[in-house]
């Protein structure tokens, strides 16, 4: 992790924003993207909108009142902090020592815990301000009556930390569940069942090939993604054995209820074979690094060939 340094402690710190809802980008993005809907809808044509709410990346500084909602609340942190990382990749555990050093924190008491408590507040907040954002959408939906014909997703690019292992946004990467578990929620009235999980592995590269196929639209044939238009009529076929999530220092793959993370030799010259393995039923906090118990190392060695395959 780079060092903080004094203009990254502005954005690190959990606090309210002086602005108000409708001037913060929250805000702005609703309004734009309602703009562009009135203005296809006018022009009575078909239309794809994007709107891509920042928000919880930092500052995690929301607007009132979605401060103010957890002001008297008592947060709590999620079990997997304060444990033993020895486990734990070595940058990893880096990143979590940085963070519990408090030389972030800019408001009193400048102390980890105190600041850890600020910064999830702030997390919260913001997460609340986007839901906001989207309600104002749906609503402007509703209100035109566009709603009944209208596909909307809410999904993400990444998930956040938030005070999972010491650590607080979305470093060290995908070597962490609450990275690679992001949200996937589609809505389309009188065409989606309504009410319905799925426990099936999908991926980001999903949504296009998908709404291609809802849009009666051939995919590009150079796409990964697959047609999970079934799930969200709520038929449970499997869409995939294994999910992957890549980065430029690390692979992870989820099978079933376990998940491997991977990284080439030389990020950790130092460390002989490193990698993570973990069971997400019995241990869905990831505190319990299987990779290096000889009775997983053949699941180890397939989730691996899974991974080349």
């Amino acid at each position: 992790m780079p060092d903080f340094g004094d203009r990254g402690r502005q954005s690190m710190e959990g606090r309210p924003s002086p602005l108000a809802f409708e001037e913060s980008q929250e805000g702005w993005i609703a309004e734009e993207t309602i703009r562009f809907i009135e203005s296809a809808q006018e022009a009575d044509s078909p239309f794809l909108a994007f709107a891509s709410l920042p928000r919880p990346h930092q500052c995690t500084s929301p607007s009132e009142p979605f401060w103010s909602w957890y002001e008297n609340e008592e947060l709590v942190l999620p079990p997997n902090i304060d444990y033993d990382m020895s486990l734990k990749a070595p940058h990893f555990r880096q990143t979590a020592e940085r963070w519990r050093k408090g030389d972030w924190t800019l408001i009193e008491p400048r102390t980890f815990q105190a600041g850890r408590l600020r910064k999830l507040h702030g997390y919260l907040g913001a997460v609340s301000q986007v839901d906001h954002a989207v309600g104002q959408m749906i609503a402007f939906l509703e209100r035109s009556g566009l709603h009944q014909n209208t596909i909307v997703i809410y999904t993400s690019d990444h998930g956040d930390y938030a005070a999972e292992h010491d650590i607080m946004e979305k470093a060290p990467g995908i070597c962490a569940d609450a990275i690679t578990r992001i949200p996937m929620i589609w809505s389309w009235p009188d065409h989606f069942q309504s009410d319905h999980t799925s426990p099936q592995l999908v991926e980001s590269v999903d949504v296009s090939n998908t709404l291609c196929r809802l849009a009666d639209i051939t995919p590009l044939e150079t796409s990964d993604g697959k047609d999970i238009s079934h799930l969200l009529r709520g038929q449970e076929q499997a869409v995939r054995d294994i999910a992957v999530t890549e980065f430029a220092w690390s692979k992870s793959v989820r099978k079933g209820q376990y998940r491997l993370v991977t990284y080439p030799a030389i990020m950790f010259p130092e460390v002989d074979d490193f990698g993570e393995l973990y069971d997400l039923e019995v241990d869905p906090w990831e505190m319990n690094n299987l990779y290096f118990d000889p009775n997983w190392a053949d699941l180890a060695r397939e989730m691996e060939r899974d991974l080349l395959e």
